[in-house]
């Protein structure tokens, strides 16, 4: 039994946005529900597989008040299949969905999916909590901050709410709420040193105002956890669960160099056997003390995303750095030790036969160890998206809606033509002898090898064919 389930739906394989991960915004919602007192649940369905009618099984046995679920906008329709089922079976379970679309499209999640009676905008601690104090008093939570519901059949949005002003004021995730991360989940393997590995999010919020990038959750303010919080989670999770390897998922690490000194010297002094990968982007700069600091700590990979590999498509994205600052960051991390790891997508608004080409020669003579090539997804939360019409056309619907399927296509170019310059850029990059032997040097790790092993095999099928598919 418990008084509120927390669901992670499943997504179909071609439009994961990544590896199989854990949900940590969930896993935060329920370490601030359990400290409020509400006996909390998560159910990853994504991790397990489960289907819609397993998953409502699940919600069902549990008995709640109320079920959360998280959309991202792939996710929406399997979210809004399993409300529909938990109303089958228990008609006075209110469900909510939270989450990148819901936070973006309240109006559309609501008017197109009525198995879900409310919808959260932004971040969920605090407004999940209110929600379930209402609901357990028998009242309707319309007035909560940052909930959008139906009122006669017309979209009802309560007050916004602002975002948390100090995280580190908020508990730890609820890690032991999630399955095992040691043998359930796993980063990428292009950004997995060692296993077992895991992933961590050290800050909230994105300032840098990319036009193609979804911040409607925690919005553009950067709030970064201290180093001494960051150090505790890492060490928690090695303590409780052997997590010896972290990939570090958002960009605020090298922000604040003295925040990002003070970690590496916690983490040197603790002489815990740690490693990690961070994200980072061409626009922040170290001294060369810090980028010693950050290696001798045990960072070995540094993550950029960097949206495109030609000027006029970054302009268009709205970022604020050029290709030429790119390789400059690549060639400095290089210097302090440490490898480099590109996102670059194609097929954005603006893109070009020529785009194509300059961003195949980028990734080709840049200073990289991994590159990891995408296709533009236009979500319903980037400033981007409100005139993509005017750059090309949408296709797929919201399933499609992901950087592993071709869901926007530019005028001037056709979806074969972006599927095939990807399987391009991939076989050239990674059948080049040093990036062979680089992998080949990895192996050397034997909690990494069937890791490395799987991705090899899945390189091998859609990258090693005559033709991609």
């Amino acid at each position: 039994m418990a008084d509120f389930v927390l669901v992670n739906p499943p997504v179909a394989p071609e439009s994961r946005l990544s590896s199989n991960l854990p949900n940590l915004g969930l896993a935060s919602i329920a370490a601030f529900l359990q400290r409020q007192g509400v006996e909390t649940v998560i159910l990853d369905a994504a991790a397990f597989g489960w289907d819609a009618t397993t998953t409502a099984e699940r919600v069902a046995q549990a008995a709640p008040l109320v079920c959360g679920l998280s959309a991202t906008t792939p996710g929406l329709p399997a979210a809004a299949e399993i409300a529909a089922k938990i109303k089958q079976r228990m008609p006075d379970c209110v469900t909510v969905a939270g989450g990148p679309h819901p936070s973006a499209r309240p109006d559309e999640t609501l008017d197109t999916y009525r198995s879900i009676d409310y919808a959260v905008i932004g971040e969920g601690e605090v407004t999940a909590w209110e929600i379930f104090q209402e609901i357990e008093r028998g009242g309707e939570p319309t007035e909560v901050r940052g909930v959008a519901s139906r009122a006669a059949g017309i979209l009802r949005l309560a007050k916004h709410r602002p975002p948390i002003g100090q995280i580190d004021d908020l508990p730890p995730p609820l890690w032991d709420a999630l399955p095992s991360l040691a043998t359930t989940y796993g980063p990428p393997v292009q950004s997995t040193y060692r296993l077992p590995s895991a992933i961590l999010t050290t800050a909230r919020g994105d300032p840098y105002g990319d036009a193609y990038r979804d911040d409607v959750i925690f919005g553009r303010k950067l709030r970064m956890h201290g180093a001494a919080r960051i150090f505790e989670m890492m060490e928690f999770l090695y303590r409780r669960q052997t997590i010896v390897d972290f990939a570090i998922m958002d960009e605020s690490l090298l922000v604040d160099e003295g925040r990002l000194v003070e970690l590496a010297r916690l983490l040197q002094r603790s002489t815990l056997p740690l490693s990690f990968s961070c994200q980072a982007r061409p626009d922040q700069s170290l001294s060369p003390f810090a980028w010693r600091e950050l290696a001798n700590a045990g960072c070995w990979q540094l993550v950029f995303h960097l949206g495109a590999g030609h000027n006029s498509v970054l302009r268009r994205l709205g970022a604020r750095f050029t290709i030429e600052q790119a390789l400059a960051a690549l060639r400095a991390a290089h210097d302090a030790g440490i490898a480099t790891h590109a996102h670059v997508l194609l097929g954005a608004p603006g893109e070009s036969l020529e785009s194509l080409a300059a961003t195949r020669r980028f990734v080709l003579r840049a200073p990289l160890e991994d590159a990891t090539i995408g296709f533009f997804a236009a979500y319903p939360g980037a400033d981007l998206t409100g005139e993509i019409g005017t750059f090309g056309r949408l296709v797929g619907g919201l399933a499609a809606r992901c950087e592993r399927q071709v869901s926007f296509i530019p005028d001037g170019l056709n979806a074969d033509l972006l599927r095939r310059e990807r399987w391009r850029v991939y076989r050239s990059f990674y059948l080049r002898t040093h990036i062979i032997l680089h992998y080949l040097r990895r192996l050397r790790d034997r909690s990494g090898r069937p890791a490395l092993w799987s991705a090899f095999r899945s390189f091998r099928r859609r990258f090693l064919r005559f033709r991609p598919i």
